[in-house]
């Protein structure tokens, strides 16, 4: 199996690049290769969606997409919060595989600058699919790494636009924040970056060639702080007396007409039916104390190991590649799954030996024979694994959750007739604590490299407070 591993090394990795180039030569693609888009939203809400059962924000354009589709009710990201989660997602490997376990907020007090971001030598979604001819974009929020070597034109992508971290949404000339290429932009075109995001993605998929697929990873902000959004969608929710609550509901507004007016401009090309589609957000919502984001039916939120800090909503569309319309999908599977169903999309499924590429250790598996309803009562994993070192780490074990924190006792739910955790039964049931802990250990251990950095400590009084909070698991009117 060919290994393409990228150096930091700008000799090196010019090499790589060569190789990367040469590769589309000689590695199969579908015959007709569908187009391929990641639509992530950032810290969104479990129940902010209306499919997903939201009362006070209506998400029509979503919700065609999920009816048009597969729902699916049991997704999960690989990281609690934003960066690890995208190191996960772009290269099909749990993060903690390869050291990047914290969020690089606050981690360039500590650590120099160079060290911070996803580590060169892992091959990401990009590099892989342009490999196979693909015209790839990334627009939006990066979080992945500032310097040149990490920069998504080094990492895969043709093109880029957007921020290396979030920023406010009404972007000013003189912040310098928002990028085109490498270089930031003179003129300010869309006063709200969820629309300049929008325009951008159109306009990169009409500049594409009818013979030429592409793949676009549109990583809106929406709906991550600072709140902020258009009079025009806060006037639609005024009778929500929480401000910050107001403002949520207004940004999802936003976004749902985004991803509107992006798939109609896939209709009007009729490109529609061979693109797939995945929707979902990076980490769970921001809920308890910050009165925002809504996560019901899930406890917990955003940084911590509840399901409602990594369970989040999946929708999958594709009408012309099996994915049947209405469709609930009911199984668990995880963020890392995304690439080897992206590489089978294109018709050139991993070919693994022992879960490894090389020396490699890699984690996601093809989606889409299970959404397919090809594969029966079959799942695609039997375990789920999360950790950040000194914050915590869990296990789902098909339906025995286990959460370890280092200041609490170990906590044991059973999601089939507990999915709100609830009901903690570590004290009932030590002997399925024990086993759980084993299998968490022993995934530990498999770890090729310790984590590269740690990020501020000043939200760790907060994020342990939170276990200790109350969450509603019921939606607002």
């Amino acid at each position: 199996m060919t290994q393409y591993v990228l150096s930091s090394f700008p000799a090196i990795r010019l090499y790589g690049v060569l190789i990367l180039a040469i590769l589309p030569l000689v590695a199969s693609r579908a015959a007709d290769p569908p187009n391929l888009i990641i639509i992530l939203a950032d810290d969104m809400g479990y129940g902010d969606l209306s499919c997903f059962g939201s009362k006070q924000i209506q998400t029509p354009n979503i919700d065609a997409l999920a009816d048009g589709g597969v729902r699916c009710t049991q997704g999960y990201v690989s990281g609690v919060v934003c960066a690890p989660s995208r190191a996960g997602l772009m290269t099909g490997r749990y993060q903690n595989r390869f050291g990047f376990e914290h969020n690089i907020v606050g981690a360039a007090d500590y650590y120099h600058f160079d060290h911070i971001g996803l580590p060169t030598e892992e091959v990401t979604i990009a590099d892989r699919l342009k490999a196979l001819g693909y015209a790839t974009a990334c627009i939006g929020k990066w979080h992945l790494g500032n310097r040149e070597a990490m920069h998504p034109n080094q990492r895969g992508f043709d093109y880029y636009f957007g921020r290396y971290k979030g920023h406010g949404y009404f972007p000013k000339v003189a912040d310098n924040a928002i990028y085109r290429q490498s270089e930031p932009v003179k003129s300010i075109d869309v006063p709200y970056t969820t629309d300049w995001y929008t325009k951008e993605a159109i306009e990169f998929i009409q500049r594409t060639q009818d013979d030429q697929p592409f793949f676009l990873y549109l990583a809106h902000d929406t709906p991550h702080t600072p709140l902020q959004a258009k009079d025009e969608d806060l006037a639609k929710f005024q009778h929500i007396e929480s401000k910050k609550r107001r403002t949520i509901c207004a940004m999802q507004h936003c976004l749902d007409e985004n991803i509107g007016r992006l798939v109609q401009s896939l209709k009007d090309t009729d490109r529609f039916e061979n693109t797939l589609i995945v929707f979902f957000s990076d980490n769970g919502g921001v809920t308890n104390g910050i009165d925002h984001s809504i996560n019901a039916p899930l406890r917990g939120q955003k940084a911590m190991f509840f399901d409602g800090g990594m369970h989040v909503p999946f929708i999958f569309s594709w009408p012309a590649g099996g994915l049947k319309a209405n469709i609930t999908y009911e199984q668990p599977f995880i963020s890392l799954d995304l690439v080897p169903t992206f590489l089978a999309a294109a018709g050139n499924p991993w070919q693994l030996t022992g879960g490894k590429e090389g020396k490699r250790i890699y984690d996601g598996v093809n989606l889409l024979p299970f959404l397919r309803g090809e594969r029966g009562d079959d799942f695609p994993h039997e375990t789920l694994y999360w950790r950040i070192t000194h914050r915590g780490a869990a296990i789902r074990d098909r339906d025995w959750k286990l959460i370890r924190t280092p200041h609490l006792p170990a906590m044991l739910f059973d999601l089939s007739t507990d999915p709100s955790e609830q009901s903690d039964l570590a004290c009932e049931r030590p002997e399925q604590v024990a086993k759980l802990m084993r299998k968490l250990a022993h995934w530990e251990s498999s770890f090729e490299h310790t984590p590269r950095w740690f990020s501020s400590n000043r939200w760790m009084k907060s994020i342990f407070s939170a276990y200790d909070a109350s969450y509603s698991i019921v939606q607002p009117e």
